[in-house]
Parts: structure tokens; C-alpha cells; sequence
């Protein structure tokens, strides 16, 4: 019997300031991020802009990555997220705070960028995550305010040096709920391969994009990430398992549920661990996956490599996911 997971996105093994851990993680992997995304946290909070610059611009010429293979500009963004369950006034405060920043540095891609990065979080909390049909008037009024006033800041900082991933990035999310054409989206993304062709968050994006529920056909966001692979060269199969590990969430089994295919990610999968191999979070997430896909095998031959290092965070809490994953992989047939 295929061990099948039921319930919402997994916890991302990346520390978030919109949602925290269940559990503590000792991976040192982690402990970096948590470390990285706190030092920027407290700059943002403090209104140190100077040393918000500083960060952004080394770890963005030196094309930073986390122990396993995250890009430190992405998280860098992601540190000054306001929490989705703050009062509204919390929001306004930060708000206010991207305002001083690029009135201190009005000719910054990165004040820019986070600008643009709070809009369109501050979109999506108006919205809410309720199904279309049940979001309030108010609701998609503020959100189609919102992500035009993010799109205003994009569109005037395209030209500023130096050129920012998270732009394009930050563009996506744009996209997606201005509800961009199919050319204008795959223009897009295009260019931002062209820029940065290793940001795997890019073909992320574009999957979720290409969700039924979004704009795509059943099948297609398949299909476009399988066609990438060869497009990518070397680390194709590596950001088509990122991938797929990210459209897990909207999926039961997603390899039952959908056309995503499992021999393709456990290639993505091994390639990564060769790139990372120190790293417990593709390790734990890698025999998560192999669970989900039903092979036994190998998620009985990474639970032994495993051993005592579980990372919670690759793991649902809730039903003891870890252990019941476990039972089943060492389980005869």
C-alpha cells in the first residue's frame, strides 16, 4: 500500500516569519537561515537601511546559497515578511517603513524590491485565502489596489542597476493574480531565465501559475517543468525536484494526483544531494517524497541514513507523519 499524505502544504524546511516551526530544528543549515534571516529582521526593524544594502548586495553579487542550495537573496526578502496574523496596524507600520527606506535610498533596486515584495504580501492578506467566490468586495478591491501600486514600483525600477532575481520574481506573484496572459507570463519568464537561470524559485512560481485552480490545463504545469529539465542543461533535473517538492502542497499524492513523475525526481533528488551532501534538509525532505511516491526501497535506505538527524520542519506534525512514514518503509511487503 502507497503511504499517502492528506492535508495542507508541508512545512517548508525554510524558517519563516509568516509561519514558524512546530518543533525546534538543530540542523546547522537551518540554525544559518534562522541566524541570517535575524540579523536582516533586526536591521528592517531598527531601520538600519545602510546595512540592509550592505547584505543585499553581497549576497546577491556573490550569488549566496544557504547548505542546501537556497538562494540568501530570497530569504533576505523574506525576513521582513509581516506575519499574516498581525493587526492591521502592524501592517501599516510596515508599510510605513518601506517608505523611509526609499526615501533614503530612492534610486535602490532593493528598497524597490521589498517595496514591491510588501504589496503584494499585503494583497494577498486583504484577498485572504478564501475561495474566490466567498472574498469580500473590499477584499479584491484592496487586492487589485495593491498589487497595481506593486507593479508602479516594478515597473519604474526595471532600468535600475544592479539588476535584482527577485525582481523578476516578485513580477510573478504580480502575474498571477493581475492575471497576466499566457505570452505576457511566458515573456516574462523568459527574461528572468535569461538573467538568472539557476533561481529555481522562478520555475516554482511558474508551476503555480500553471495550477488549474490559476491558469493553466490539468497536465500542463507537468509537461512545461518535464520540457525545462533538458532546457536547464546540468541542473535540470535538480530544479525539476524543487519543483515538484513545491506542488506537493496542492496534492493528496501528488505522484497519484497529478502527472509529475517520480523517477525524474528522484533524479533531481540524488543530483541535489550530490551538490548538498551535507545537508539534512534534502535528506529528510528527499524520503519524505520517496514515501509519498510509494518506494519503499529507497525511502527504507534514507530512513537509514537518517537515523537520529530528523528535520521536523520536512515533516507533517500533525498524524505523526515521520513516524508513521517510517512504520510503513520498514515494513515487509
Amino acid at each position: 500500500m502507497i503511504f499517502s499524505v492528506i492535508g495542507t502544504l508541508v512545512l517548508s524546511a525554510v524558517i519563516s516569519c509568516k509561519r514558524q516551526p512546530e518543533t525546534p530544528v538543530s540542523s546547522a543549515a537551518m540554525e544559518d537561515v534562522t541566524t541570517f534571516r535575524g540579523e536582516v529582521r533586526q536591521h528592517y526593524n531598527n531601520r538600519r537601511f545602510a546595512e540592509l544594502e550592505e547584505i543585499a548586495s553581497k549576497v546577491r553579487s556573490g550569488k549566496e546559497r544557504v547548505r542546501y542550495g537556497d538562494w540568501k537573496i530570497y530569504h533576505f526578502y523574506q525576513a521582513m515578511d509581516c506575519r499574516e496574523d498581525e493587526q492591521e496596524s502592524m501592517w501599516k507600520l510596515h508599510e510605513q517603513i518601506h517608505r523611509e527606506w526609499l526615501e533614503k535610498f530612492p534610486q535602490s533596486i532593493t528598497a524597490r524590491v521589498a517595496q514591491a515584495e510588501f504589496l503584494t504580501t499585503y494583497a494577498w492578506h486583504a484577498r485572504s485565502d478564501a475561495t474566490a467566490k466567498y472574498v469580500s468586495e473590499e477584499g479584491w478591491r484592496l487586492f487589485h489596489e495593491r498589487l497595481a501600486a506593486a507593479r508602479t514600483v516594478l515597473d519604474q525600477s526595471k532600468s535600475l542597476s544592479p539588476a535584482c532575481p527577485m525582481w523578476w520574481y516578485t513580477c510573478q506573484t504580480v502575474a498571477l493574480g493581475q492575471e497576466w496572459s499566457r505570452g505576457e507570463y511566458d515573456a516574462l519568464f523568459a527574461s528572468a531565465k535569461a538573467f538568472e537561470p539557476e533561481f529555481f524559485p522562478y520555475d516554482c512560481s511558474r508551476a503555480k501559475y500553471l495550477l488549474p485552480r490559476w491558469h493553466g490545463k490539468p497536465g500542463e504545469w507537468e509537461e512545461v517543468a518535464e520540457k525545462q529539465i533538458k532546457l536547464q542543461g546540468a541542473t535540470g533535473s535538480e530544479i525539476y525536484a524543487r519543483v515538484v517538492q513545491e506542488q506537493e502542497g496542492y496534492y493528496d499524492n501528488i505522484f497519484q494526483r497529478s502527472a509529475a513523475s517520480w523517477r525524474k525526481t528522484r533524479k533531481g533528488f540524488d543530483d541535489l544531494r550530490t551538490h548538498y551532501p551535507d545537508s539534512l534538509e534534502l535528506l529528510n525532505t528527499y524520503c519524505r517524497m520517496a514515501c509519498i511516491a510509494g518506494d519503499r526501497e529507497q525511502a527504507r535506505k534514507l530512513f537509514g541514513e537518517i537515523g537520529e538527524n530528523k528535520v521536523q520542519s520536512c515533516w507533517r506534525v500533525k498524524g505523526d507523519e515521520y513516524e508513521r512514514a517510517k512504520a510503513w518503509a520498514m515494513a515487509s511487503k
